[in-house]
């Protein structure tokens, strides 16, 4: 009986037999068009129906083949019997993916126009023939027009090339050309023991300049599946190795040869056919060549190749847990075959003399950096602790394990069971590799990788290879938590000028064991779906038992797990100004140590996300809410917030407004003291008006700005006399945005306008502080960036901005038809990927998180003027806008704003019907489509 491919292919055959008597190019052009298109969705129905990854990209490539040959056939036949006979001399070849019968249904054709020699006259324009004819009916081809000894020297000079004509395949022309090609590359090339050596430090480049280009790590949200770490590219390499060092080409040669075992060739296999079956399934879906998963694309996938929805895990994540899955294996063949052929040495035929084995701790032997087995593993089943041992010997010794110890740990993980984990001295082993700071990472990955630490923690297998499609995290669960991991060993190493504060804090603890277990479980509730915190605080009990902790580590453990977003939170949303904010915050955290520990947690956690969800002012944040709350600890307070300080700090503002000229001593002081009535005629402001200004402004502007700010304000209030606008700019010493600083008379809707013309200008706001003074004086903070990227603005762009500025002060400037024109030019190229149905907008409020204001969080897809959406709204409301803070996580935005009623006061619940109703108009939904929370609680407890 015929197969599915054996059905496909002899249909084709048959559609094709009666094509050679089309001879006009634009007849062959629609005959072979039709042919193709009615093949191609011939193939991506059977391909829905089930047909393996293989399958397809080998009745594409037949199909392909097909094609060229009846076009050659056609070509040549047109040529006449005279010039015919040139193409004796010549051959086309496949080369590539095309070459190993691999074709993707969109995927490129490699084909290479080989000649013996002299080049023929005729075969160059039968070439020119089919390759016009093959790009007008659809196909994208590389093509190449080489003799056999050209060949010969690019195989040698170029490694993309010698791959390629290491998978040719014969297609047309003469055969007898083409064996002879195959002979002599073979002889020349691949059996060269010279050539060997360079071809396998060439492919060691090859794989850096890969990693270097899409990571190294094969659980990222967005993998290209050809080129990724554990992609089909990973497969290539070890057949390319095989075929360029051991003469093997294929896996069953390669096991042939004992350099693979049985159960790498089967899951290589089984993971590069279900690699290749979403590649096609990628191609069908988009239409086109499509080799990166991206979050737009993995739910239509996931749909097409029949995965649903389970409990709280969406169809999309499901399917890419498979597929992380699957990648890991395939990836970890390949880096394990790597190892086994650098051992091996160069050359497989050459071995050089060894070094002798040094024996190390507990029985193991150590050779070339690389820990073996030795005596240690003599009686596995009696003795199964041993496995944990290797690693912590590994640790302790500076070793990598070597390839042949990963093997046997793989064999034996089924010894790791309930019973070995109950085992107290698994416990004191494990917990012994957690209490070297600076070496926790690089001990735990592997771990993770052989499988042995989701045996040894269940509640870590749970989130192994589970997707996060929150918008936020660039990797897995697992992958995220060992990237956090390898955060805090950087800062316990203390090497790194930027994490110098951090390593400072570090280490002033006296339990460095308890924040890597904290750090290791904090995710884990994720594993079991929505409210991962509480989840995971109930399976940090269960392994804080498990591992026998004490009292006192466990309590810590629990409490980094139940808080490990409270510090992010806070900073990132709530004004840390706010003297409650801080008093509430330092009663949960109740120590120092602690409070020291969830900073390093927050810190790891929160840089390990990825490079778009962590920058530079999210760090200072951080470290703004760590200072206020360690002083309240510590029983000191900031300078600044000392109450006796006001004077001095009026005294400091007036020295620094006077003129330059007047003499002062090195602390500042009048040199002269008959200079002092002078000074006070020649400054820009007498005392009495620095008094009034101070007067003006709540308490919250002493505490939070900085005396040098309040310079600049007060030379910008001098302005107002003459202008209706002034405005100040500085790019901050961190380099990753401006600080634009706006003084004018109060007016209402006033945020509104100037967050809508920043838009309209292609700018970001990235937070805003804002005061207005009893007498209507506006004195409005943003720190900003260019949207495209968090880059300060540039000053050539301040004129037009502050021009815009002042006509949207005046009135003369209409911002709403300005945003409208800048979102119809770049919403689309500003627009983000997304995995699911966007997010349903939702709107918290806080009445306790503020002693003067309402806090309003409001949670919706990212887009462009969203801020000025928010605040138009509110202001249509009728309240004012006190302090902003903006934060975009991916596409999800979560904009907070510190409102007021008109009259000053905070919102009364009655009223808050009318914010929630202006807001639905703003995002665009209804009242059953903006989700409402009203909390009455202290901000501490989010």
């Amino acid at each position: 009986m015929q197969t599915d491919l054996e059905k496909i292919l002899t249909r084709a055959s048959e559609k094709l037999a009666s094509i050679g008597a089309a001879r006009e190019h634009r007849k062959q052009v629609e005959v072979f068009k039709k042919f193709l298109k009615i093949e191609t969705e011939r193939l991506r129905i059977r391909h829905r129906l089930g047909l393996s990854g293989k399958e397809v990209t080998g009745a594409r490539s037949h199909l392909v083949d097909l094609i060229i040959s009846r076009a050659f056939q056609s070509s040549s036949a047109a040529l006449g019997t005279a010039l015919q006979g040139q193409l004796n001399q010549c051959a086309i070849a496949a080369l590539g993916g095309y070459g190993r019968r691999e074709l993707a249904p969109f995927s490129d054709v490699d084909i290479l126009f080989l000649h013996a020699g002299k080049q023929p006259p005729a075969f160059k324009g039968l070439a020119e023939q089919i390759l016009y004819l093959l790009w007008d009916i659809g196909l994208t081809v590389g093509h190449s027009f080489r003799s056999i000894r050209e060949c010969l020297t690019m195989a040698k000079e170029d490694l993309h090339s010698r791959n390629a004509m290491a998978e040719s395949r014969f297609l047309a022309g003469s055969e007898e050309v083409f064996r002879r090609f195959e002979a002599e590359i073979d002889q020349s090339v691949f059996k060269n023991s010279r050539e060997r050596e360079s071809f396998l430090k060439c492919m060691r480049l090859e794989i850096e300049e890969r990693t270097a280009r899409f990571g190294s790590a094969v659980c990222v949200q967005e993998p290209n599946i050809k080129e990724s770490p554990g992609g089909l590219r990973d497969l290539h390499t070890v057949l390319w190795i095989g075929r360029g060092i051991f003469n093997c080409q294929s896996l069953d040669e390669l096991r042939e040869r004992d350099l693979i075992s049985d159960s790498e060739r089967e899951d290589a296999r089984a993971a590069y056919d279900f690699l290749a079956r979403i590649r096609n399934e990628a191609h069908f879906s988009t239409g086109r060549k499509t080799d990166f998963l991206t979050l737009e694309l993995q739910p239509i996938l996931a749909f097409n190749l029949g995965y649903k929805r389970k409990r709280t895990f969406f169809a999309s994540e499901l399917f890419m847990r498979e597929y992380y899955r699957r990648a890991h294996q395939l990836h970890q063949l390949c880096h394990g075959f790597l190892e086994r052929v650098l051992e091996m040495g160069a050359s497989a035929t050459r071995f050089k003399r060894r070094p002798r084995f040094i024996e190390t701790a507990c029985g193991f032997q150590a050779r070339q950096g690389k820990l073996y087995c030795g005596a240690a593993f003599d009686d596995l089943p009696r003795s199964p602790v041993r496995l944990l041992e290797a690693f912590c010997v590994a640790q302790s010794e500076g070793l990598d394990l070597s390839e042949s110890l990963k093997q046997t740990i793989r064999a034996h993980l089924f010894l790791v069971n309930r019973n070995f984990r109950d085992t107290p001295e698994a416990s004191r082993i494990f917990l012994e590799i957690l209490r070297r700071p600076g070496r926790v990472s690089a001990t735990l990955r592997p771990m993770h990788e052989l499988g042995f630490l989701g045996r040894l923690l269940p509640e870590f297998a749970r989130i192994t290879f589970l997707v996060q499609h929150d918008h936020y995290h660039q990797h897995t669960i697992d992958e995220h938590t060992l990237r956090a991991l390898e955060v805090l060993d950087c800062i316990a190493q203390g090497h790194d000028p930027k994490l110098a504060r951090f390593a400072k804090v570090f280490s002033e603890l006296s339990n460095r064991t308890t924040p890597y277990l904290a750090l290791l479980l904090h995710d884990c509730g994720k594993g079991h779906g929505r409210d991962h915190t509480s989840k995971g605080v109930r399976l940090a009990e269960r392994v804080c038992r498990q591992l026998r902790l004490d009292e006192v580590t466990a309590s810590q453990t629990l409490f980094l797990v139940r808080h490990h977003l409270l510090m992010s939170r806070l900073s990132q949303r709530r004004d840390l100004s706010e003297e409650s904010l801080i008093e509430d915050f330092v009663a949960t955290v109740g120590t120092l140590e602690q409070l020291d520990m969830l900073l390093l947690l927050t810190y790891a956690d929160a840089s390990s996300v990825g490079p778009d969800g962590w920058n530079h002012w999210k760090v200072e944040l951080l470290w703004e809410l760590y200072s206020h709350a360690r002083c309240r600890l510590t029983g000191s307070k900031p300078a600044r917030w000392d109450p006796h300080r006001t004077n001095l700090l009026k005294q400091q503002i007036v020295r620094q407004l006077l003129p330059e000229f007047l003499p002062t001593d090195v602390e500042g002081r009048f040199a002269i003291r008959k200079t002092q009535w002078w000074a006070h005629i020649f400054a820009e402001f007498l005392p009495a008006e620095v008094e009034r200004h101070f007067a003006m402004l709540p308490e919250r502007y002493l505490r939070a700005t900085e005396p040098d700010q309040i310079v600049r304000h007060l030379r910008l209030i001098k302005r107002l006399e003459t202008q209706p606008l002034a405005i100040d700019w500085q790019t901050m010493e961190s380099g990753h945005c401006s600080r634009l600083t706006i003084c004018t008379r109060d007016s209402a809707g006033l945020f509104a306008r100037v967050a809508g013309t920043l838009t309209a200008h292609a700018i970001n706001i990235l937070s805003a502080d804002l005061y207005t003074r009893e007498d209507g004086v506006v004195i409005d903070t943003f720190r900003v960036s260019e949207v495209s990227g968090h880059h300060p603005i540039p000053e050539d762009r301040w004129p037009a901005i502050e021009e815009s500025l002042k006509g949207a002060v005046r009135g003369t400037y209409d911002v709403a038809a300005a945003v409208e024109k800048w979102l119809a030019r770049s919403t689309r190229r500003f627009r983000r990927h997304n995995t699911k149905q966007p997010i349903v907008p939702s709107v918290h409020f806080d009445s306790e998180a503020s002693a003067t204001s309402t806090v309003i969080e409001v949670r919706a897809e990212d887009e462009p003027g969203l801020a000025y959406k928010i605040a138009r709204a509110l202001s249509s409301a009728g309240l004012n806008i006190t302090f902003a803070k903006i934060a975009t996580e991916k596409s999800h935005a979560l904009d907070v704003f510190y409102a007021t009623h008109a009259s000053g006061r905070k919102l009364i619940p009655t009223e808050l019907s009318a914010v929630e109703y202006a807001l639905q108009e703003a995002l665009g939904g209804g009242p059953t489509v903006l989700k409402t929370t009203v909390e009455m609680h202290h901000a501490v407890a989010l």
